[in-house]
């Protein structure tokens, strides 16, 4: 997920290039706590099955 929000200068230049591009391009935190709480999610629901 790092290399994903902290992208590379030539995604950078996509990025300027083409805007919608920037789409993709994750903020770094927000990620982490998505998927943190997603997997503690499926954890708890594995956990009671």
């Amino acid at each position: 997920m790092w290399t994903h929000a902290r992208p590379s200068p030539a995604m950078l230049a996509a990025y300027e290039a083409d805007p919608s591009l920037t789409a993709f391009r994750l903020d770094f935190v927000t990620a982490l706590q998505e998927m943190l709480a997603t997997l503690t999610a499926g954890t708890l629901a594995r956990a009671s099955a």
